[in-house]
């Protein structure tokens, strides 16, 4: 038998108009702009997803009329067990509807956008880098205005819907920007990216992210910057020491508030309007739900109460039992794991941790490498994990970026860089 011939087009990058398209919806990540069909109850459509959708329709034309489609790079099958995992989990959903358009999300993520970022960035991977900076620096730039405007820190969000998405996402990706201007150091060009970060750093209200953000970026400046890491990583750390502890509204947000266990206000307000005394003191409704999620896997362990149904199931008096209705929750402060274990069961959550270690066992081979672009993903992807504790980055924007990131880590492979050149963005020097 004769092999049968490789497409033409195997081994070539996409067109350049792909790049920059997917260079776009990587910047767009930090918005979750949308249309709400309803202003509580929404159903929520992204801005974001449905240019996604759009520029999905365009790229597949030209996948299809190319013959590129044998030569997609295709999600491992760890997001194949989680999409197929949700599905099953609608068994016992109180709403097979909000399930559909749950899985139908999840599927826009991990595979239709999984496979155009591996397509967009082959061969230039640092595109969705440039992508991710001018997002970020849009982001941060609307924040700094909104602080610098005595907004509320719940109002301190750039371009996400509170501080916590913003927060978090901003500790995802500084790290990753970080590189190129470690191995800058010390030229005015890395004076210049770290005065831009550490202003970025300084609109993170959200606890306890900018922490989690400086720890990594420490560790990445130690891995391109090598003995000089300190010299490299003391002045962004200065300011954000500095600003954290010396601001009052900042040490009231990353230092009193992360630490403080207990919530603080007017926590029983219907009691306080009728002069009744405020009872004992209520821990963290942030923490407090950590409770019914527990329940739900405790009563659906393997495939949890339904894909897209945590919130139609989390106030119910089985799950919820007596814990005390008080004080509204402030947005986004849902454990990931818990949302996720709550809704598609232990066997869904054990798929989603699975999808994300296959990329950070292939990013973690090329860091012992050398490789810099490895370095940056390893430190983000690292943050991911962390800051899914405190918000869900699984929501409308933020998920494209974080799947964007996924989507990069097979291409350390295509590298040829061990350390970072003159632009501290890496290249094949053997071949210059």
């Amino acid at each position: 038998m004769t092999r049968q011939a490789a497409p033409a087009c195997a081994g070539q990058p996409s067109p350049a108009w792909v790049g920059w398209l997917g260079a776009l919806l990587v910047a767009g990540s930090f918005s979750q702009a949308a249309y709400a069909l309803h202003p509580r109850k929404g159903p929520f459509v992204g801005y974001l997803e449905g240019a996604a959708v759009v520029v999905l329709l365009l790229w597949g034309m030209w996948v299809v009329a190319s013959g590129r489609l044998r030569v997609l790079r295709w999600p491992p099958w760890p997001a194949w067990a989680f999409l197929a995992l949700a599905c099953l989990s609608l068994g016992g959903a109180v709403s097979v509807k909000a399930g559909v358009v749950e899985i139908a999300q999840y599927a826009l993520y991990f595979v239709a956008l999984y496979v155009f970022f591996a397509d967009a960035f082959a061969g230039r991977p640092w595109l969705a880098v440039k992508g991710l900076l001018v997002g970020a620096g849009v982001a941060a730039g609307m924040a700094l205005g909104q602080l610098l405007a005595g907004a509320a820190p719940m109002d301190v969000r750039g371009l996400a819907g509170n501080r916590n998405v913003h927060s978090a996402l901003l500790a995802v990706v500084l790290p990753l920007l970080w590189v190129p201007a470690c191995a800058w150091w010390p030229r005015s060009r890395y004076w210049c990216a770290a005065v831009g970060l550490s202003l970025a750093a300084v609109t993170m209200l959200g606890p306890p992210h900018v922490w989690v953000a400086l720890a990594a970026m420490a560790w990445v400046a130690g891995a391109v910057a090598g003995a000089n890491w300190w010299k490299a990583m003391l002045p962004i750390g200065a300011v954000v020491v500095l600003v954290n502890f010396a601001s009052p509204l900042h040490r009231a947000c990353n230092v009193d508030e992360f630490m403080n266990p207990w919530e603080t206000g007017d926590v029983y307000k219907l009691l306080k309007d009728a002069g009744v005394p405020q009872p004992v003191a209520l821990v963290k409704k942030r923490w407090l739900e950590w409770y019914p999620a527990l329940a739900m896997i405790a009563d659906r362990p393997l495939l949890g109460v339904g894909a897209g149904n945590y919130q139609l199931n989390i106030g119910r008096a089985e799950y919820w039992g007596y814990l005390p209705n008080a004080k509204k929750t402030e947005p986004d402060t849902n454990n990931l794991y818990l949302v996720v274990g709550g809704s598609v069961g232990l066997a869904g959550l054990a798929s989603l941790l699975a999808l994300v270690a296959y990329h950070v066992r292939i990013v973690r081979r090329r860091v012992e490498d050398g490789d810099v672009l490895a370095t940056g993903l390893a430190a983000s992807l690292a943050v991911s994990l962390v800051a899914n504790v405190f918000a869900a980055l699984l929501v409308r924007g933020a998920a494209v970026g974080w799947v964007a990131l996924l989507a990069l880590a097979p291409l350390c492979d295509e590298q040829c860089e061990r350390k970072p050149d003159s632009e501290g963005t890496g290249g094949c020097r053997e071949g210059r």
